[in-house]
């Protein structure tokens, strides 16, 4: 039921503020899990800086972009990938049966941040690729302060900008190719996330 509240909250953020955001998405250990699979993949130099574009035009840009990146398998064998990735695929069925939205397939990739890099203003749906459904970020950064910046800002076609602190256990949930975003660097630590697209 506890699963239930919370796709409840991610989905009825959509429809008033046209983003969900839900705190303890996953428990703390699941989260602990994931940061120290993040880590190890940064510290054996598994982690590929990202580019902007998509397969047509794809290239490095850091004054655009400045995160690196390691997909998560569908197959994955670790624990805690199977955990998210298992409550995303619930997440997934229950919004193909209560928002009839046909979503057929998902993908994610842990990002990490190192001090002072950011994500310029963006959209996540590619103009001439429209997959992309929905984004989600769960983020995975304990004891997160106000001072630490790396705060994302959401931008609603003419509304106020809005600014979110990633802190470990939330998940945002927006529309793909509608909401611009932008993510600001951080001062003091590298921020770790986890990226996700759910895709028609």
């Amino acid at each position: 039921m506890q699963e239930q509240n919370q796709f409840e909250e991610l989905i009825q953020g959509l429809i008033d503020n046209k983003y969900g955001c839900c705190n303890n998405f996953m428990k703390p250990d699941t989260i602990t899990g994931l940061r120290n699979n993040s880590q190890r993949l940064s510290e054996s130099g598994n982690m590929k800086p990202s580019g902007v574009g998509n397969k047509n035009n794809f290239h490095q840009d850091n004054t655009i972009r400045g995160d690196t990146i390691n997909w998560i398998e569908t197959q994955s064998t670790n624990a805690f990938e199977l955990t998210y990735l298992k409550k995303m695929e619930k997440f997934i069925n229950h919004l193909n049966k209560t928002c009839y939205t046909s979503l057929k397939s998902f993908e994610s990739h842990y990002a990490t941040y190192e001090k002072e890099r950011f994500y310029k203003r963006h959209l996540d749906q590619f103009k001439n690729e429209k997959g992309r459904e929905f984004s989600t970020i769960l983020y995975l950064n304990h004891d997160w302060k106000q001072e630490d910046g790396g705060m994302l800002s959401l931008y609603p076609k003419h509304e106020t900008q809005i600014n979110i602190a990633p802190l470990a256990g939330r998940m945002i949930f927006f529309r793909s190719a509608e909401m611009e975003h932008e993510v600001h660097a951080s001062h003091t630590s590298s921020r770790r996330s986890i990226a996700g697209w759910l895709k028609n």
